[in-house]
């Protein structure tokens, strides 16, 4: 399997936005951890904040990659969301988040530390995201003959 300059910068993009999850979720949880909540409202305030934080970092770098190559142009980005917000959506719903909220709810519950309560899930998460959105890119790719 040959690995394109495209390939390389969807998964940039993807690992920027998830950067944009970690200091999303790092943010929630060190906001919410100290109140007297359930470890279930804690657990969506958590993964509140990493939806936040990857959906504002994943557009910062889609915009730049696609401004660096002159590719900008509103119908552009437009059609691009159309084609990966839907698919991340799903998978995120399937996948990502519920990964998310039992682990980070699993940890909470098991009094670890606020570091391993929002790290630990985060990297397990993405893992399984980001094998599940590169299949679905794939898909794209071969179904709709559509470069994300």
């Amino acid at each position: 399997m040959r690995i394109t300059k495209e390939t390389i910068n969807f998964n940039k993009e993807i690992l920027f936005g998830e950067l944009g999850a970690i200091v999303g979720i790092q943010i929630s949880g060190n906001l919410f951890y100290k109140l007297d909540i359930s470890a279930d409202l804690l657990s969506y305030l958590i993964v509140l904040g990493a939806m936040i934080g990857a959906s504002l970092f994943w557009f910062a770098m889609r915009l730049y990659d696609k401004t660096r190559k002159q590719k900008y142009s509103e119908k552009n980005i437009i059609e691009d969301i159309s084609y990966f917000a839907p698919g991340s959506f799903i998978l995120t719903a399937i996948f990502y988040y519920p990964t998310l909220f039992f682990v980070s709810k699993y940890l909470i519950e098991k009094n670890k530390l606020i570091a391993y309560i929002t790290t630990i899930p985060q990297i397990i998460a993405f893992i399984v995201f980001l094998i599940a959105i590169n299949i679905y890119r794939k898909m794209i790719m071969k179904y709709y003959n559509k470069e994300l």
